[in-house]
């Protein structure tokens, strides 16, 4: 398991944060001013947009656009729809082609302004004069155009543009025009106004230039193309539903004219129910019409079956039917009308196994009742069908296509499709035996009829024929009537239940509060990241001045710059810039605590990287040269060095002695090939879990032990800011050296040293500045000539040692 370290190089103490911010309270006080000004000028200069929403009622049932469907008549040849799909409907409402038909009825070609140097104002139905643009002519849209009003009849019309558009009349396409425009000429109002790119007229209105409204302000207008308004509304334009157990869909815009879209939401809605009108009409109409020809044919055959009727009746060889011929007539006409009845059946099985096929045309399946058949498994299956299919459209529009759950509803639709074809197979297997059956029947009564005299046989058949026509035709006018009266009623399935209006008395953009409150934030974060980023220097460590400052701990002393590799740690060789370095180290200790006995020193940092463990080997080789046996131990169980750098990677290591009782202590202790008083304890691999090892009682005998065997012992240790494997290996040491890197180091971290020394009751604390160019310089002796305004340094360590113990 690799251990994985925090990196806390950019922690941010809360404490200096504050007081910087203090400090500077200026910038952020400027900061915060010229933030506030922005928003409030941006608040007085933008445009305000209202809401504006409607509401429409979608009949579920949509019963009203049923062919032939009345509430005044029963019966009618009805849809399959037993709930319409509201998420097509929204699509609909939604569409370029309804939304483009509502601007049909409605001025939006031209849009008037009034400007000024840092704001424009839209408005509507209220301007001092009119702009008439001349169809099927070239069109400049997208300029804005300005009317300087000279006096009651004449005006100057000036446009100057770069980016712009022009309608072609001649192909009816629109091009983009990227070159400079610049126009500019006096005209009269109602004169014609013609140019290569643009065909109007203006009108003056009832309304003077002079109001309060328009004085001293550009009068400015713009003339949109119906596809940029149908654009421009199609994005803007939102068709919620509102709860997801209602038909009831809600219908909102925004726009700087609230009663503008208000306008546009009726005719909308207006397009929108007449279009369902219009299809209701031209379903009825095809149904009209494919009626009214079906009854001119068979009148013309009832016409000519009723006079060879009438013609046999009124001959000499007129008779009248026997008793069993008139029984026979009666059966054989029930049977053929049974027989009709079960081919169509058979007919309308077919045609459902094909729109069932087609999962395109579930919404076109003709309800079982219109062909007389009345199974209610077959209904109950068609409307399961049909509610599948719809609650996949509406998971597709919520959750998209490739979304589980349109995977499970797939596999449904999938399940109910094969249970619905197979009982549709075998309802036609079973028609198709009835219809065998009903063809037997009829065939006998046939070979009866066939037995009976030529003129009464002759009879039989023209009467069968004249009643089979006249049934058809009183059939046919029924419906014909049914439809005709469905289609006279004006009653739509959508109805309008909340007019369009404004959505409140305000505007809801700009919103104020959220403005100002932002501009209040970003004033404040602007100041704040520059603080962090820009004085990030300013918190590192750069000199020995700000541990003095910071820390009560004492500085012991500055290390240089040093090849840190550890590829040098194997075969020494000789530095002496670094040999006198560490020699002025181990004389600061001698001096600030003289005599100390079986010195253990521990050596740590804040972070890693920091040089703790270079110090430590320096360390330890500046006492094993000055003739003291000297033992350097890796305790850093959770990223060890020692092992891959002194090239002991195959020998016995300290957690090889801790986890077997029967290892000896000096089998671990390596000494060095080229320093004979210098012995290493290392540990080769990185731990997961380094206090199984640190606790052990193996180790504290072991370090005890050692103790009396080496003049020296310098443990390298894990850094403290990442955890706290320290306080359980500070109670072994004597010293403890804690070491801070010029640039890396944290001013904050001198206070986490503190807060440790604290937690850990440790001895003789002190600091190693290591990474700077400084020589060597001993902290010297306080007095008031040499700390003058500073509180005494050792009577600040004193005071921290007091507060541990």
């Amino acid at each position: 398991m690799e251990y994985s370290k925090p990196n806390t190089s950019g922690e941010v103490n809360l404490k200096n944060l504050i007081k910087k911010i203090f400090d500077r309270k200026i910038y952020f006080l400027i900061s915060l001013f010229i933030c506030v000004i922005i928003a409030y000028a941006y608040i007085k200069i933008a445009t305000p947009i209202y809401e504006v929403s409607t509401s429409l009622l979608i009949d579920p049932s949509g019963q009203n656009r049923q062919l032939g469907q009345s509430k005044y008549v029963d019966g009618g040849i009805g849809l399959i729809e037993a709930e319409k799909n509201l998420y097509n409907e929204i699509a609909i409402l939604k569409s370029y082609s309804l939304i483009e038909q509502a601007f049909e009825d409605l001025d939006f070609d031209v849009s008037y302004f009034t400007g000024s140097t840092f704001k424009k104002s839209e408005h509507y139905q209220y301007f001092p004069f009119e702009v008439e643009v001349v169809k099927n002519r070239a069109q400049l849209y997208g300029a804005l155009f300005q009317v300087e009003i000279i006096d009651t009849g004449k005006f100057k019309l000036s446009v100057k543009t770069r980016n712009f558009s022009v309608f072609n009349p001649v192909d009816e396409t629109i091009q983009e025009m990227k070159s400079p425009f610049e126009f500019s000429k006096v005209y009269g109002f109602g004169d014609p106004i013609e140019h290569d790119f643009f065909n109007i007229k203006i009108n003056k209105t009832n309304l003077s230039a002079d109001t309060e409204v328009f004085k001293d302000k550009k009068l400015l207008f713009q003339v949109h193309s119906l596809q940029g308004l149908a654009n421009e509304y199609f994005e803007k334009l939102e068709v919620n539903q509102v709860d997801i157990q209602a038909s009831i869909l809600k219908l909102n815009v925004s726009g700087p004219c609230p009663q503008k879209e208000i306008d546009f939401l009726k005719a909308l809605s207006r397009a929108f129910i007449n279009r369902k009108l219009l299809e209701r009409d031209e379903i009825a109409a095809g149904k009209e019409s494919f009626i009214r020809a079906q009854l001119k044919s068979i009148g013309d055959s009832l016409q000519i079956a009723e006079k060879k009727l009438q013609s046999f009746k009124s001959g000499t060889n007129a008779v009248d039917l026997t008793r069993s011929a008139s029984n026979a007539l009666d059966r054989l006409q029930a049977l053929e009308t049974d027989k009709g009845q079960i081919a169509l059946n058979i007919k309308y099985y077919q045609s459902l196994l094909n729109y069932i096929n087609d999962n395109q045309a579930i919404d076109k399946i003709v309800a079982p009742s219109v062909a007389g058949i009345n199974d209610p498994l077959l209904s109950e299956n068609l409307v399961e069908l049909k509610r599948l299919h719809n609650e996949k459209t509406r998971l597709e529009f919520y959750k998209g296509a490739k979304s589980y759950d349109i995977v499970l509803i797939k596999e449904q639709i999938v399940s109910t499709t094969n249970a619905l074809k197979e009982n549709i197979r075998n309802l036609i297997n079973t028609a198709r035996l009835q219809l065998k059956d009903r063809n037997q029947q009829i065939a006998q009564f046939e070979s009866t009829i066939s037995q009976l005299p030529q003129n009464e046989k002759q009879l039989v058949n023209y009467e069968r024929e004249s009643t089979l026509y006249s049934n058809m035709y009183n059939y046919l006018n029924q419906e014909l009537a049914k439809t005709g009266i469905a289609r006279a009623e004006d009653i739509s399935d959508t109805k309008v239940i909340d007019k369009a209006r404004q959505l409140g008395d305000v505007p809801v953009a700009p919103q104020k509060l959220l403005i100002m409150l932002l501009a209040i934030i970003i004033g404040f974060l602007i100041p704040l990241i520059g603080l962090i980023f820009s004085d990030g220097s300013q918190d590192r460590l750069q000199t020995a001045e700000q541990i003095e400052q910071f820390s009560a701990i004492p500085l012991l002393a500055n290390i240089g710059h040093f090849n840190n590799s550890l590829s040098s740690l194997a075969n020494y060789k000789s530095d002496r810039e670094k040999e006198e370095t560490f020699r002025n180290l181990s004389a600061n200790l001698q001096f600030r605590i003289p005599g100390v006995e079986h010195n253990v020193i521990g050596l740590t940092s804040a972070l890693q990287g920091e040089g703790k463990t270079f110090c430590a080997l320096n360390l330890a080789v500046n006492y094993a040269n000055a003739g003291k046996k000297t033992l350097l131990i890796d305790l850093n169980f959770r990223n060890p060095v020692l092992a891959r750098g002194l090239n002991l990677e195959q020998v016995p290591d300290l957690k090889t002695y801790i986890l077997n009782a029967s290892f000896s202590a000096e089998r671990i202790c390596h000494q060095h090939q080229d320093i004979p008083n210098l012995f290493y304890t290392v540990t080769k691999a990185p731990e997961p879990n380094p206090h199984l090892f640190l606790t052990n009682k193996r180790l504290d005998t072991l370090i005890t032990a050692l103790k009396y065997e080496y003049d020296y012992i310098i443990i390298d240790t894990p850094a403290i800011g990442l955890v706290s494997d320290y306080l359980l290996i500070a109670k072994h040491t004597d010293i403890n050296l804690f070491v801070c890197r010029k640039g890396k180091s944290n001013v904050s971290h001198l206070n986490d040293i503190e807060e440790l020394i604290r937690k850990g009751s440790m001895k003789n604390p002190f600091i190693v500045f290591n990474g700077t160019s400084t020589k060597i310089k001993v902290t010297p002796a306080y007095t008031e000539n040499n700390f003058p305004g500073k509180a005494n340094p050792v009577q600040r360590l004193l005071n921290l040692k007091k507060s541990v113990s």
